[in-house]
């Protein structure tokens, strides 16, 4: 594994090990944090060409998770505003594959923070996803290739494989390949991130 990422940014605060959790219920959270420390969709930079984005999400994440990002506009009240989804699996179908949506990857300065799903009565979990630079660790099929075109998995949600599954099945994912001769699923698989997107069903 690579070196420890660590933020460069000059704004206050920010750590991308941090795992949010919004919870207004009194007695039973954070009731005296009215939001999140930073609004979804802010950016920060970091050490080896990182680049954060923050974002929120009401699922379990495991470390390295490969995320698709909302395309609802960050400065809409709707809710959804940069909240996060894994990428393939049964998530996202392939056969609606959401073409030039953003994807981030979880998992902080070692790739290796997991973000629980919020507990009840939470309005979510708030952390920051790597969009840019090399990056630790990032969730593979076995024998992923490396420098090779990346597609989302048809199985396994939130990983990446160099093998595309079939039209309907899996969709590319461009801007991203990993960076070590082979990778596997039991990792860490260094990567490289170039602002990858969604691409078309293959």
């Amino acid at each position: 594994m690579g070196t420890t990422i660590y933020s460069t940014t000059t704004q206050s605060g920010v750590d991308i090990n941090q795992v949010f959790t919004l919870n207004l219920a009194s007695g039973t959270g954070t009731p005296e944090y009215p939001a999140p420390p930073f609004l979804p969709g802010e950016m920060a930079w970091g050490t080896d060409g990182s680049e954060w984005v923050y974002v929120t999400a009401s699922i379990t994440i495991a470390p390295s998770s490969v995320l698709v990002i909302s395309a609802v506009p960050g400065f809409s009240t709707a809710a959804g505003a940069w909240s996060v989804a894994l990428i393939g699996g049964a998530t996202i179908a392939a056969a609606s594959a959401p073409v030039g949506q953003l994807v981030a990857v979880s998992g902080g300065a070692t790739g290796s923070v997991a973000v629980p799903a919020p507990p009840t009565g939470a309005i979510g979990q708030f952390f920051w996803a790597q969009r840019a630079g090399n990056c630790p660790n990032v969730k593979c099929a076995a024998s992923t290739t490396k420098n090779a075109q990346l597609f989302s998995s048809a199985t396994v949600a939130g990983q990446v494989s160099s093998t595309a599954g079939g039209a309907g099945t899996t969709y590319q994912i461009n801007g991203m390949v990993i960076t070590q001769a082979t990778g596997s699923t039991a990792g860490p698989n260094t990567a490289v991130l170039n602002y990858p997107v969604i691409g078309a069903s293959a």
